[in-house]
């Protein structure tokens, strides 16, 4: 089991279906360099003939009208048989790759522990984005409740008790539980936020998540029941404007952000297997192929594989 995706520790317990897949998409590597060689040779070769080319070619001798169009037509077939091999080339080597990925995937799953840690970290941002509407719909509560004790409190306020009516308290006590459930949410946002950061930050995947920012939402309005009814009502509204600035501007910044956050997550995992791949490919390049013998695997990977490619393609 690997702790992350190392080279050297991975070329030497890789499977052996999965090593046979790469030996042969590096063969075809090499093949490919090959062939793009001797069609640079020929696409330099016609155009040589062809600048040789005489002027008024229909005065000339047949001999020579037939000798430069040999010429040119044997060069021209050969292109185009280079290009033909180029073609299946690439399109097996896509095929292969394909396969290869797949199958690196499924094996990183079971041997590196890191990528299977980005893996795993997928969900958080799915429970970190519902954990906001939670609290934004909790937060949404709070500001009317607060509004309507903010109306009620001066309806009824006794001013030689210094007391607010029952109404006023009831809406007060509301208001004081309502914010009980913000600060919940709260609290439950950030876990998953602390969660996530713990779990990946000492991976490649490490991208700490926002928090939101703990208020005491409660302890202000039980603050405000001890107020007289204009201070009341001006902490009142302090709260109110703070609370909607929070719902309007914040939280759409979080959300984007989280959201922003899964999307990269995806695209880290996905590059983690294709960088692992990148890796064992130029290994299997450097150390893996017999130029005497590239002419015979790539001809026996063809017959392999060009059927299935072919299925696949249809």
């Amino acid at each position: 089991m690997m702790r992350s995706f190392k080279l050297s520790e991975a070329v030497k317990i890789i499977p052996e279906d999965l090593e046979d897949l790469l030996v042969r998409g590096a063969y075809l590597e090499h093949s490919a360099q090959e062939l793009k060689r001797m069609h640079q040779e020929q696409t330099t070769r016609l155009e040589t003939v062809r600048a040789t080319q005489p002027s008024f070619m229909f005065l000339r001798p047949k001999d020579t009208r037939e000798a430069f169009r040999e010429a040119t037509s044997g060069t021209t077939q050969d292109l185009a048989t280079i290009e033909k091999a180029l073609f299946v080339n690439a399109k097996l080597s896509a095929y292969l790759r394909k396969i290869a990925n797949d199958r690196l995937e499924k094996w990183m799953r079971e041997n590196c522990v890191e990528y299977r840690v980005g893996l795993a970290a997928e969900h958080y941002a799915v429970d970190w984005e519902q954990a906001l509407e939670r609290f934004t719909e909790h937060a949404k509560t709070f500001v009317r409740v607060l509004g309507s004790a903010r109306n009620t409190a001066p309806a009824g306020y006794n001013h030689q008790k210094n007391t607010f009516s029952p109404a006023a308290y009831d809406a007060i006590k509301l208001a004081h539980t309502v914010a009980l459930r913000v600060e919940a949410e709260i609290q439950a946002t950030n876990a998953i936020a602390e969660e996530h950061d713990r779990m990946l930050g000492k991976t490649v995947f490490n991208d700490p998540m926002p928090r939101v920012v703990q208020e005491p939402y409660a302890s202000v309005v039980g603050q405000i029941a001890e107020l007289g009814p204009t201070a009341a009502q001006v902490e009142f509204t302090r709260v109110i404007d703070a609370v909607d600035d929070l719902i309007d501007r914040e939280l759409g910044a979080l959300i984007s952000r989280v959201r922003n956050s899964g999307r990269e997550l995806l695209g880290r995992t996905q590059g983690y297997v294709d960088d692992a791949w990148n890796q064992l490919h130029v290994h299997a390049v450097a150390h893996s192929v017999d130029r005497k013998q590239v002419e015979a695997v790539v001809a026996q990977t063809e017959r392999l594989y060009t059927s299935d490619m072919q299925l696949m393609t249809a």
